[in-house]
């Protein structure tokens, strides 16, 4: 309701983006992420990638805005490129960090949570498109970082 209502014109929220004025704010893919993965995996693999969306991004986030000559987000254009390499070790290195230190909470052996971190960083680093649109990482992070770490258990 509260987007339909900023998108339609009749509220303004000042915490928006620029980029994100004339269409769907993040923050909404965040939500409908989260959710999914609650709804379509166990408890701690939802938790694991969640923490991989909030952490994880944002250190994507940090590294990105602190590098020279890796500022992705001037181009998020129909076709927006993959993020370098410094970027999506650093995620993999943050997803990967996190998984260790949920584990005792989790109890998700190394193998799901390193796959959880792989397919959180592949989410974050490579464009994902639907219909030729591409997919909101914050949405695509904790759902291909829960598939991975089931896939990984049931292996």
């Amino acid at each position: 309701m509260l987007e339909w209502l900023r998108l339609s014109g009749r509220i303004r929220l000042p915490e928006v983006r620029a980029g994100e004025q004339g269409r769907i704010a993040s923050y909404v893919f965040f939500i409908m992420g989260s959710l999914l993965t609650v709804v379509l995996f166990k408890p701690m693999v939802a938790v694991a990638s969640m923490l991989m969306l909030c952490l994880g991004d944002a250190a994507s986030g940090i590294i990105g805005s602190v590098l020279l000559g890796s500022n992705v987000r001037d181009d998020n254009g129909p076709r927006r490129r993959r993020k370098p390499l410094t970027i999506s070790a650093g995620m993999l290195a943050a997803c990967s960090l996190i998984g260790y230190a949920t584990s005792g909470l989790t109890h998700l052996a190394p193998s799901v949570y390193l796959a959880g971190a792989i397919g959180a960083t592949l989410a974050d680093s490579i464009p994902l498109f639907m219909r030729g649109r591409p997919l909101d990482d914050n949405f695509t992070i904790p759902v291909l970082s829960g598939l991975c770490m089931t896939a990984a258990a049931l292996a």
